[in-house]
C-alpha cells in the first residue's frame, strides 16, 4: 500500500547514500572483487548513518554505482507520490464506499428498492451473500448505509418485496443522505472519473473497450486472467455510472473490434463499449 513513510524511507536512504557517495562507491568495489552471498542476490547490504545522526539498513543494486542507487530510489519516490496523490484526490466523496464492484451495486439497488437485507439483495444482484454481508457492515460503518433494526419495514419502503408488510427476520439496510449525496456525485463527470480512480481494473476495462472495440465479460475475464464473476460486475458497475453500455448492432464489422478483427462477428453475448463519456475522460490520464 501506497504511503507518505514509505515515500519518506525511499528520500530518506536516497539523501543518505548521497551524502556518503564515496562510502557507498567503495564499499561497492569492494563486494564486487570478494565472494560472498551478495552475488547471489546481487545485492549488498550495507549500514549507513543518515545526516540526521541515526543509523539504517540499506540494500544496494551491486551492479549499479551509489549515484544510480540513489536515483533509484529517488524516482521510486516520485511514482509513490503521484500514486498517493492520485488516491487522495478521490479522498472525499468516494473515500467511504469500498472499492469493490458489488458495493457500487449495492448502493444502485438500495437507491431503486429503498431497503432490503443482505441475503435478498445478494439474490437481486447475484453476488455471494458473504460478501453482500460484509459490504454492508463496512457502508454502514462509513456512513453509506442505514441499519433499520425493529418494528416491520412497510411495502411501500421495500419495492423488491411483494407481501403487505415484511417481518423483520433479517437485518435491513437503506441509503443515508450520505449515500444519496454520493449517488448524485456520480451523475457528475467528476464522480464518473473517481470512478476510474477508485475501483480497482474499471480504468483497465474502460481503456481495453476505447482501444479495442466491443467486448463481453467472459472474454474479458479470459484474456485478462480474471474472475469471471468479477469482471461480471465490474461491467454491471461501470454500465450503471455511465462509462459503459451495451453494444446495440446485431453484427459487429471488423473496422469496430481491434481486439479480434474478423470481417464481421455475429452477436452470441452480450456485448459492451465505451460511452463518450467515458472515452472524453479516459483522454485525461492519457494526457
Amino acid at each position: 500500500m501506497v504511503s507518505e513513510a514509505e515515500i519518506e524511507r525511499l528520500r530518506r536512504e536516497a539523501d543518505t547514500i548521497m551524502t556518503r557517495i564515496q562510502a557507498v562507491d567503495d564499499a561497492l568495489e569492494r563486494a564486487r572483487n570478494e565472494t560472498g552471498d551478495h552475488w547471489e542476490a546481487g545485492e549488498l547490504d550495507l549500514t549507513l548513518r543518515t545526516p540526521q545522526g541515526e543509523d539504517i539498513d540499506l540494500e544496494l543494486d551491486l551492479d549499479a554505482d551509489a549515484a544510480t542507487n540513489a536515483q533509484t530510489r529517488y524516482e521510486r519516490a516520485k511514482e509513490l507520490e503521484s500514486q498517493l496523490e492520485q488516491k487522495q484526490a478521490v479522498v472525499g466523496q468516494l473515500a467511504p464506499l469500498p472499492a469493490d464492484p458489488v458495493a457500487y451495486l449495492v448502493l444502485y439497488h438500495l437507491d431503486t428498492v429503498e431497503g432490503n437485507y443482505p441475503r435478498s439483495m445478494a439474490g437481486h444482484l447475484d453476488a455471494e451473500r458473504s460478501q453482500v454481508e460484509a459490504l454492508c457492515e463496512e457502508m454502514e460503518s462509513t456512513g453509506l448505509l442505514e441499519r433499520v433494526e425493529s418494528g416491520t419495514v412497510k411495502q411501500r419502503r421495500v419495492k423488491a418485496k411483494k407481501a403487505d408488510e415484511v417481518r423483520q427476520h433479517h437485518t435491513y439496510y437503506r441509503l443515508s443522505r450520505e449515500g444519496d449525496h454520493l449517488l448524485r456525485f456520480l451523475d457528475d463527470d467528476e464522480g464518473k472519473l473517481n470512478v476510474l480512480r477508485h475501483l480497482p481494473d474499471g480504468r483497465t476495462i474502460a481503456q481495453r473497450l476505447a482501444r479495442g472495440g466491443p467486448d463481453y465479460p467472459r472474454m474479458t475475464a479470459e484474456e485478462l486472467g480474471m474472475e469471471f464473476e468479477y469482471v461480471r460486475h465490474l461491467y454491471r458497475t461501470l454500465r450503471r455510472t455511465g462509462l459503459v453500455t451495451v453494444y446495440e448492432g446485431s453484427t459487429i464489422k471488423g473496422s469496430e473490434r481491434k481486439l479480434k478483427p474478423k470481417d464481421e462477428t455475429h452477436r452470441k453475448h452480450t456485448y459492451y463499449v465505451t460511452t463518450s463519456t467515458a472515452d472524453r475522460l479516459l483522454r485525461e490520464f492519457d494526457d
